[in-house]
């Protein structure tokens, strides 16, 4: 069935219910968990920190997002977490093609207004995946 399944986070509740789900998954298929959370390279570290602390970079950023969702899983299977480079729907299919992902695991995350017009992330994922896409019905 499936070796390989990626899912995408952001921190949201929405993409931690999908991160769950993939969990599931990966544990009753035996498959691998990729987590990813896209970097967005021209954003700016935070500049409203505490005296003492150093901003983290957006990519830090990203890397502690997946890091944070992959310790909170239940899964005790193999799990890796990453940043990625890119908007989130272009970072999940780039990072399929690299690892040969058999599934990338997306939250329906609600769309309204000119969204809709637009696209969401689980759309354009399911427009350009190289795999099947597993949408969590999180709303």
């Amino acid at each position: 069935m499936y070796k390989t399944i990626l899912v995408g986070v952001d921190g949201s509740d929405t993409a931690s219910r999908a991160a769950e789900v993939a969990a599931g998954l990966a544990s009753a298929t035996g498959a691998a968990l990729h987590i990813v959370t896209a970097v967005d390279e021209k954003a700016s570290a935070a500049t409203d920190l505490p005296p003492g602390m150093q901003p983290l970079s957006p990519g830090e950023r990203a890397e502690a997002i997946a890091r944070q969702v992959a310790e909170g899983l239940s899964y005790r299977g193999t799990v890796e977490s990453s940043p990625a480079p890119g908007k989130p729907a272009d970072a999940l299919v780039q990072v399929a093609k690299e690892i040969g992902a058999d599934v990338i695991v997306v939250g329906n995350r609600r769309v309204q207004g000119i969204g809709r017009v637009l696209g969401s992330v689980a759309a354009d994922v399911a427009h350009h995946a190289p795999c099947d896409v597993y949408i969590v019905k999180t709303t």
